[in-house]
């Protein structure tokens, strides 16, 4: 059962997360993960073990963005039992290139949150994109 509280303290989590992820805030978007976090992300590597490890592929991927980085989590649903929660959303992410022309794409997310020491933080992200089998494209022009 979820609590009026709880349920707001992941949303200022998930709100945090994508303010700092925005911002290419590293140190501040760090902070909103468990340091034995283990990920799942939609590029680069099958999976990443520990903050350090997402932390150098999330250097990496900011890397990449000429401009801002665009992120904007859709309808999140929050499931929370004591102190394991888990929240699954539809996302658009990407960047501003170079002239400011946002190039944007929908991806589903899925993050666990585990309360340590009295504060949420994620301990497993999922991203993914489908794609196409026939010919092994992804699909980010999907919308919901």
């Amino acid at each position: 059962m979820k609590s009026n509280s709880e349920e707001q303290a992941i949303r200022a989590l998930l709100d945090r997360w994508v303010e700092t992820s925005t911002h290419k805030d590293i140190d501040g978007l760090m902070e909103c993960y468990a340091p034995d976090v283990r990920a799942f992300d939609a590029i680069a590597a099958l999976e990443f073990k520990g903050r350090d490890s997402y932390r150098k592929h999330w250097e990496y991927c900011l890397g990449f963005a000429p401009g801002d980085m665009l992120f904007e989590i859709h309808d999140p649903d929050i499931s929370i039992g004591g102190d394991i929660a888990f929240c699954h959303y539809l996302a658009t992410c990407g960047c501003t290139d170079e002239k400011g022309k946002a190039e944007v794409g929908w991806t589903r997310g899925t993050v666990c949150l585990q309360r340590i020491n009295g504060q949420w933080q994620i301990v497993h992200e999922h991203y993914s994109v489908p794609f196409d089998p026939q010919t092994m494209q992804v699909l980010t022009e999907l919308k919901p």
